[in-house]
């Protein structure tokens, strides 16, 4: 399933088999839509079937720089509320991962994140450990850890 509009800035697919939940910020999107964007991202993260989400962020703009300074930090800080069991976040730019400490330092998730300088790794990361995570569970035990770098 895909979930997109011409004019929306992020790409996101979902992958029911795996239930992963996959978001691509599109290259020079408009980042004036990127609020309405990451909230429509936060809805379908949250949805029962998606326990891994991988959130592709390299091309996104900082938009503390065009007069949205908090878009950020309220997406990581959201994140965090979700029930997933994995993220895995992709990031290109120093601000992305400050605003990333600054927001978990607030709330720090009940599941494991990762970050990666690219989105093939991170997906091969969730796969890996989704499918581990997957296999414990059927046993029984739950497992959650915190930010880990």
């Amino acid at each position: 399933m895909e979930v997109e509009t011409a004019d929306c800035p992020l790409e996101v697919k979902y992958e029911r088999n795996a239930a992963l939940l996959h978001a691509q910020w599109r290259f020079l999107a408009a980042p004036h839509r990127a609020p309405l964007a990451l909230q429509g991202l936060l809805a379908a993260a949250a949805g029962p079937r998606v326990r891994d989400c991988l959130l592709d962020l390299r091309h996104m703009p900082d938009l503390g720089s065009m007069g949205q300074p908090q878009t950020e930090y309220h997406l990581l800080v959201q994140l965090a509320s979700l029930p997933l069991q994995h993220l895995a976040l992709v990031f290109k730019a120093d601000w992305q991962h400050e605003a990333l400490l600054a927001a978990m330092h607030d709330q720090a998730p009940a599941y494991e994140v990762q970050v990666f300088d690219d989105a093939a790794t991170a997906l091969d990361w969730l796969r890996h450990t989704g499918e581990g995570f997957r296999g414990r569970s059927r046993s029984g035990s739950a497992m959650h850890r915190s930010l880990s770098n």
